[in-house]
């Protein structure tokens, strides 16, 4: 599965990781899950490890659709702190795409290219068995 996701409760943090390639449907997929999950309890942190994708496959359509799908889901992820690491140019370029999309909608996301800067903006410290 292209996005895989844990999450650790005692720092009430998403850790979500991408693998091969990510499509959108598989990002729509993957907030359909995290919606579903009895353990995601608002508010939470997430960061979304896209360091070992191979590509990144969505389309202007897709990217529309996926903002509109995180809005619709906005009640349950309610003052969600979103950390993209993107350090490839296509991925941090679909990451940002991403952020403008839901600029104004009360989900605040931003992306980086360092982990580490992602895990300073969000306030996590992670060990080497999550990171």
């Amino acid at each position: 599965m292209p996005i895989e996701y844990d999450i650790i409760m005692d720092k009430q943090l998403v850790l979500a990781k991408g693998s091969g390639v990510i499509t959108g449907i598989e990002v729509i997929r993957h907030l359909d899950a995290l919606a579903l999950d009895d353990r995601y309890k608002a508010p939470m942190k997430k960061l979304v490890d896209y360091r070992t994708i191979d590509s990144i496959s969505i389309t202007s359509e897709e990217a529309y659709l996926i903002a509109r799908k995180k809005k619709k889901l906005a009640r349950i992820f309610t003052g969600e702190r979103c950390a993209f690491v993107a350090p490839g140019e296509l991925t941090y370029d679909s990451s940002r795409v991403h952020q403008a999309l839901l600029y104004g909608s009360g989900l605040n996301t931003e992306v980086f290219r360092r982990i580490e800067d992602a895990l300073k903006w969000l306030d996590v410290t992670l060990d080497m068995n999550h990171e």
